[in-house]
């Protein structure tokens, strides 16, 4: 089953005491709407940046990923999703989202796949995050958020199979300015357990899961609008609630690229954001599947989003 992601993520919370203990209250509040979407917050692919918006800000996103790719056969799962986000007042931002996904499986060797052919609504979701520093304009002034995401799903994670779904994801963003304008730098880290009920059986399966990523995205050109960049993610599936058996893990690699538009209508600073990932290294608990790891993870992974605010 692709359970989530999970790797060691203690070194992160004890490098970043000075920005999570507390909001600094000799900062300014965030700059004003002009001046942040100058910068790259949803240019990361994979990642998320620290940016949350001003206060009354609304915003709209439409996201979806497709994973495809297992030892043989045939996969590919695209989980999609509609997301209204809102900043109700400075450094905090409270979003809720619409999930669908597709799956489609077939001649899979790899267990606990079975053929499927299958689309629909897939769930709800809600987030809550909090800027506890803004990120500066001058390099190595970073910025650091932490989040909440809770979801309800109604399909197996991976595996189209119906289930009652629910998971919660910790959230850990960190980005900064490390060349003038031109060069942005994040690191994110997200942890959470998640447990499910598969529809006509008894008993609930319970999982636990980790991402540790960086990504870069340079400005093309002095003062444009048009960043590329790269990602590096680790990622590990365990099972159990509190990681309590390691089942896998898995590295990936990279381009993104992010472009703002500007205005479209009744939408401000729309922008589309693409990222492709590929497995480059792994290992599943058993071998099962050589030095990658296409039990709990795919051989690729590919991101589109697009959104803007209004």
């Amino acid at each position: 089953m692709n359970r989530a992601v999970v790797a060691l993520v203690a070194s992160m919370t004890i490098a970043a005491p000075p920005l999570a203990m507390a909001a600094d209250p000799a900062r300014p509040l965030p700059a004003p709407a002009g001046a942040e979407a100058a910068g790259p917050d949803d240019g990361y692919g994979f990642l998320d940046g620290t940016g949350v918006g001003n206060a009354g800000d609304r915003g709209v996103t439409v996201e979806s990923t497709a994973r495809f790719g297992k030892l043989d056969g045939r996969y590919l799962g695209i989980n999609s999703k509609l997301e209204a986000a809102w900043t109700p007042v400075n450094r905090i931002q409270v979003a809720v989202a619409v999930w669908s996904s597709y799956h489609a499986i077939r001649n899979n060797t790899v267990p606990g796949y079975p053929d499927q052919n299958r689309a629909g609504f897939d769930g709800l979701a809600g987030q809550v995050r909090y800027m506890l520093r803004e990120r500066g304009t001058a390099p190595f002034d970073p910025g650091f958020t932490v989040g909440l995401e809770l979801r309800w799903a109604r399909f197996s994670e991976g595996l189209a199979v119906p289930a009652e779904r629910f998971a919660a994801t910790l959230k850990f963003a960190l980005d900064a300015a490390l060349v003038g304008d031109r060069l942005y730098g994040a690191i994110n880290v997200n942890l959470g357990p998640g447990t499910e009920h598969p529809r006509g059986l008894p008993g609930h399966v319970s999982d636990s899961a980790i991402e540790v990523g960086g990504a870069l995205a340079w400005r093309v050109s002095e003062g444009g609008s048009t960043f590329v960049g790269a990602n590096l993610r680790y990622v590990a599936a365990y099972g159990g609630a509190f990681f309590n058996q390691w089942a896998g893990h898995a590295v990936f690699v990279g381009p993104t690229v992010f472009h703002r538009f500007g205005d479209a209508g009744p939408l401000k600073d729309t922008f589309v954001s693409l990222a492709w990932n590929a497995q480059v290294w792994g290992r599943a608990a058993g071998a099962a599947t050589g030095n990658l790891d296409l039990v709990n993870h795919e051989r690729h992974q590919l991101r589109v989003k697009i959104g803007g605010a209004f």
